[in-house]
């Protein structure tokens, strides 16, 4: 045991790990490494934090050896399934998927998930636990294996998001994940809607200039249509259209820093040589973002409602609710949609629902922005300062926990532009 009490330090540094504050993490479990009177158990804990966050900073080479080390010393200590033996384990799995290492990590990958560690209590074990289902599936995306990915992916975006909540990091990670993975399968609705989930979410969690928000921005610029011009006149009311996704634009240029690859957290995409000898280790990537409420996704909704300005067009694609069969409910939708005209206010309107909303507002010809989340009940919203003379959109969709898509709901002012 160790002659100072170190278990809140230690409990600071996982949160610090969890809300992706990697250089904090660094700093406080170098001073408990300090710490002479540190017991072996205690150490051992510290170690594998730094292993996980000398990996999220890119310092790969040591991260390797780092979590080689503490993985068989734990294994000696613990036992195979112990889980602090489990949770080394798992870092170490990362750390090789990092390097190319597919079959090692796959083995590595598997022994956590068929170690017994239980995934339904609050331990960090079981939370790593569930990262290496993550991880797993990003693995098999990068064999080729699309259809098994997606589907193991989107199943543990669902399974994520319920047990750790909407706002957490990882969730928003997973979320932007498998948005990539959709798009790379055509499923150019879906990934949108994703995207712009955890764009929004990167937005309220990390702000607008932080790397992964960043990234998140790039991939999504890249399947958003162009915003069409706004009609000249529009006959009262407002009409509430129901989303219609035309086809994706040409991809957008490739970004600085692309939301792609790494399990536990993107890194850029590259190619797979052998790892070399230890003493002349060089890392086959960096990593391009750090590892942000789950939104529900507008934005797309925007765009197709501003190319129906006069009709309704056909049913959401989505409304039968979204591709993982997790959950055959079906998804809350937005009903009563309305805009009342004030000139430069406008005032929304529907049938409040259970859960939270999220309301986006577009100015024909320009990009549209998430406003913000809204608390269940909710039924009214006042945009102020708008442009008398301009045309605006505005869209509301569902945050439902039950799905991990929703529809959104979108109209559009009358008699502007």
């Amino acid at each position: 045991m160790s002659t100072v009490d170190v278990t809140e330090r230690l409990d600071l540094v996982g949160q610090l790990i969890v809300g992706w504050d990697f250089p904090g993490a660094r700093t406080e479990v170098q001073r408990l490494l300090d710490e002479p009177g540190l017991s072996d158990d205690d150490r051992l804990t510290a170690r594998r934090f730094l292993a996980e966050v000398l990996r999220e900073l890119g310092e790969l080479d040591a991260a390797y050896d780092l979590a080689e080390a503490v993985a068989s010393q734990a294994e000696r200590r613990y036992g195979q399934t112990h889980p602090r033996t489990v949770h080394a384990v798992a870092v170490l799995a990362a750390v090789r998927h990092d390097y190319d290492e597919w079959d090692e990590a796959e083995r590595l990958y598997h022994r956590v998930l068929d170690s017994g560690v239980d995934e339904d209590g609050p331990d960090p074990a079981a939370r790593a636990v569930r990262l290496a289902r993550v991880n797993l599936a990003l693995l098999q995306r990068d064999r080729g294996e699309t259809a098994s990915a997606l589907a193991l992916l989107n199943a543990a975006y669902v399974i994520h998001r319920r047990e750790y909540g909407a706002e957490d990091l990882d969730t928003i990670r997973i979320a932007a994940e498998l948005a990539a993975l959709l798009y790379a399968t055509g499923d150019v609705l879906q990934a949108r809607r994703l995207f712009t989930l955890a764009h929004a979410a990167a937005r309220a969690r990390l702000g607008t200039r932080h790397p992964f928000t960043k990234a998140v921005e790039w991939e999504l610029a890249a399947v958003e249509p162009p915003m069409p011009s706004a009609p000249i006149s529009m006959p009262p009311p407002p009409m509430v259209v129901d989303p219609v996704v035309p086809a994706p634009a040409p991809p957008a240029p490739t970004p600085p820093a692309p939301v792609r690859r790494a399990p536990a957290r993107p890194v850029a995409a590259r190619p797979a040589p052998a790892r070399p000898a230890p003493a002349s280790r060089e890392p086959s990537s960096l990593r391009s973002v750090w590892p942000l409420l789950c939104l529900v996704v507008l934005l797309a909704a925007v765009f197709a409602g501003l190319l129906v300005w006069h009709h309704e067009g056909p049913p959401d694609p989505f409304a039968a609710g979204p591709t993982s069969a997790a959950s055959s409910t079906a998804p809350f939708a937005v009903a009563g949609l309305r805009i009342e005209d004030g000139g430069r206010e406008l005032t929304v309107t529907w049938a409040a629902l259970p859960v939270s909303v999220v309301i986006a507002l577009s100015r024909a010809g320009g990009p549209a922005a998430v406003l913000g989340t809204l608390p269940p009940g909710t039924a009214e919203y006042v945009v102020r300062d708008v442009d008398p003379a301009a045309a605006y959109c505005v869209v509301l969709g569902p945050v439902d926990e039950a799905v991990s898509i929703t529809p959104a709901t979108s109209a559009c002012t009358a008699g502007r532009g």
